[in-house]
Formats: C-alpha cells, structure tokens, sequence
C-alpha cells in the first residue's frame, strides 16, 4: 500500500475534532488523554491510579466478552503476556515472604490488566493515530514544563547542574532514565508522521523534535540517547537509499551532528557521563564515591559502567542458586541484598540498589522457566506479530523498550510498568477482526 494512498485527516482535525468518533470512541480517548497527562507527574499517582482503573472497566464494557475471547486467540502475544502474570502470581505464592511478593505483584500490576483490556480491543486507525499523536504532544509539553521549570531552578544557568539528568525531571519527580524513554517515543510518533503522513503543522512537529532530540541528551540516559542516535541514522540511510532523498537524510544527520557539538560547547561536563564508560573495573568492596557528570571522572569511583558489572556479577550468583524456578518474588530482593553483603558490596547496600538489568531481575526471581515465559510474551511473540503485519513503529517501540531493559529494572516501578504494560500491546493494535500479514502498516 502506497503512503499517498493511506487516508489521514490533517493533524489539527485529529486532534480537537472529535466529530468523526461516537461516543464510545470519545470516551475512550479522553481517558486515555487523561491517563497520559496523568502518567508523568508522581505526586499524581494516585490520581493516575484511578484513571487507570476506569480505562481498564471502560475498555472491557467497549467490547463484547466473546469479541475479546475472538481477539484474544488472534493475538498470540497477549497469551504470552497474561501466562507471564500468572508465573508473577505462582512465584510470589512459592515465596517466602508472600507480603513483600504481593507488594512487588501490585507494582506490576499493570501487565496484567493493560494488556486483558488495551491489548484486547480492535480500533480505528485515525482513533489510534490520533491517541499516539496526542502522546507525543503532551510528553513534548511535559518536557517543555520540565526545561523552563529547570531554568528558573538554575537562575538562568548560573547553576548549570539543575538542568541535567534528574535534576531536570525534579518537578514531575520520575526518574530521567523513565522519561528518556517516554520522549523517545514521543519522537518517534512525531517522525512517522513527519515523514509518513499528510496533515498540517509539520513545522511545529519538526521543533518539537529538535527540541525532543536536546531534552533526551539532556537527561543522561546513555542507552536511551545512543538508541535514537542509532535509529536516526539509520532512518537517514533508510531515506537516503529507499525514498531518494538524499538532500533531507544529509540535513538530518548534519542536523543530529550539529547539536551534539552546540551542547558539548554550551555544557561540556555533560560528556563526562559518556567518559565513564572507559572506566570499567570494579572492587566490590571499594568505598569510592559515585561519579557525578560535574565533577572530574577518575578511575577510583563508582559510576553506571562499573557498578552494573558488579551489580550483575551478583544477581547472576543469585539466579545460579535456583536456575529453574527462581527465589522468588517475594524473597528477591533479600537474596540480592544477602549476596552483596556475602561481596561486601557496602555502596549497594547503603544506597539499597537493585541489581540494574530486567532480564537479570526476572531470570533470578522466576527462574528459567519464567524468563521464558517473558521473553515469550513481551518480546518475541510481539516482534513476530508487528513484523507480520509490517507495523514498523511496533518494533521499534518493542525494540526500545528491550534495550531499555538492559540497564534498568523497569518492572520494579510504576511509571516502568506504566509504559511497558500500556505502549506495548497498544502499538500492536490493529483495527481489523482478521489480521492480513500482507498489509503495511507504518
């Protein structure tokens, strides 16, 4: 199918319009409006609690049980995703400390009951653009109250520390490393229809990339940041070969080249977040302080290289104590806590740290089985499906949040669990009862 062929309304009628939708789909969308503005700020969690629950109601009364029970054989994936709860459940209940396990099984909550309604619904294309359109403008919005709030916390860059990593994230209270990925994906939407799509305001949506694309350096998520640098680049190689537009891939590249070199020069004790990387060595017993973007990198510090290799060495000590079955929800964190004092590792249990790595945290806690049964669900199945029906912004979604999971536990918090459970079975939602494998979707 032939972009030029795709009918899409123009971006503004998206948006405020909502004529074209009944009333169900009204519903629906302002929920999800209010969900995502929601979803940023800590101090409103509780309220984005409550707006979770009435999406999760009104998306089972949107359909029919037995829709849902068709839809639910079609997505093999969503399969995957609730059997990974129930291994969640069943290890929490082989625990012993089931309290702490129903405290960890309600954080990941989410991935349960976004995928059991979101991931069973069939929508509308121009709903679903509309809904991940109206994402990306309020994280750009989010990000925007973020810089201009760290702005006048810096007094006007006298103090240029209040203006990186979470230091610049201070007013919404998450973790720049979670929002990295939020705003990664905000430029993502914002690039397909960029480049993708017909409608207005491709100006305005070029800004808001740029200044995206400044924000996510800013944040000092290295994985995140060197994943759109990566996709970037190769989106340009993929314009420059695929649709012949050499003049539009070269600006790009000089474009992402340009500004790295104009905040190198405007703030240059930033990169001392990517020269920690050269220092990989560690001492678990080192009591060297955590490096800090401002201040001099030395070799004798803890910083995000070293201490995750140290991390990892542990919680893989951890897994290699109950391979098939894990230790448990419940008892996880006791036994990591347990195997860095067996290591003497003071500065992860005075600062209380996880073990830093997803894969690694589920592979210890529910054992080999149930790794399986994650990669199943969240990775592989979704992959598979997304590369069936050609739904390109799928992978690349499914494919950050994979690499994003590398350096962090993001099912031990809410706004992690957030963006997993509700981003994933989202981007795969196709419109039709049957799935075609041969139609592209974009």
């Amino acid at each position: 199918m032939q972009l030029s062929q795709v009918a899409f309304p123009p971006v503004s009628v998206m948006i405020v319009n909502l004529q074209d939708l009944n009333k169900k789909e009204k519903g629906l969308y302002l929920l999800v409006l209010l969900f995502f503005t929601t979803l940023f700020f800590a101090k409103l969690s509780g309220v984005n609690a409550v707006v979770t629950g009435i999406l999760v109601l009104y998306c089972f009364w949107f359909s029919s049980f037995r829709e849902k029970w068709e839809t639910l054989k079609q997505r093999p994936y969503i399969q995957g995703m609730l059997l990974f709860y129930f291994a969640l459940v069943v290890s929490t209940i082989l625990s012993d400390d089931i309290g702490w396990g129903l405290h960890n099984l309600k954080i990941r909550l989410p991935l349960l009951l976004f995928p059991a309604s979101i991931g069973l619904l069939h929508l509308q294309e121009k709903l679903k653009e509309r809904i991940l359109l109206s994402y990306a403008i309020i994280a750009t919005l989010v990000a925007l109250f973020c810089f201009v709030t760290a702005v006048y916390t810096s007094d006007f860059f006298s103090r240029p520390e209040y203006l990186y990593n979470d230091s610049l994230t201070a007013i919404s209270r998450q973790q720049s490393i979670y929002v990295a990925l939020a705003i990664n994906i905000a430029i993502f939407i914002f690039a397909r229809h960029i480049f993708f799509r017909p409608g207005s305001y491709k100006g305005l949506m070029c800004l808001a990339v740029v200044f995206l694309f400044g924000f996510s350096y800013l944040l000092a998520s290295r994985i995140m940041f060197a994943v759109l640098l990566a996709s970037s680049l190769g989106f340009s190689f993929y314009y420059i070969i695929r649709q012949r537009r050499v003049l539009e891939g070269i600006t790009l590249v000089l474009g992402m080249v340009i500004g790295t070199v104009v905040i190198h020069k405007l703030m240059p004790s930033t990169f001392n977040r990517y020269k920690e990387l050269t220092y990989q060595k560690f001492d678990f017993e080192s009591r060297g302080k955590e490096s800090h973007y401002n201040m001099e990198v030395t070799p004798d510090q803890w910083n995000g290289a070293n201490f995750r290799l140290a991390a990892w060495t542990c919680g893989w000590e951890v897994f290699q104590k109950a391979p098939l079955l894990g230790v448990g929800l419940g008892d996880k964190e006791t036994e990591l806590i347990e195997k860095y004092q067996e290591k003497k590792f003071y500065i992860a249990i005075e600062t209380d740290k996880n073990v830093h790595n997803n894969y690694l945290d589920i592979l210890f806690s529910l054992g080999i089985i149930g790794f399986l049964i994650f990669l199943s669900g969240w990775l592989l199945l979704p992959i598979l499906y997304a590369y069936k029906t050609q739904n390109s912004l799928a992978l690349l979604v499914v494919a950050t949040f994979a690499i994003a999971w590398i350096t962090e536990v993001y099912f031990g918090k809410n706004f992690g669990t957030m963006l997993v459970g509700f981003f994933v079975p989202f981007v795969l939602i196709s419109s039709d009862p049957l799935i075609s494998t041969t139609q592209k979707r974009y």
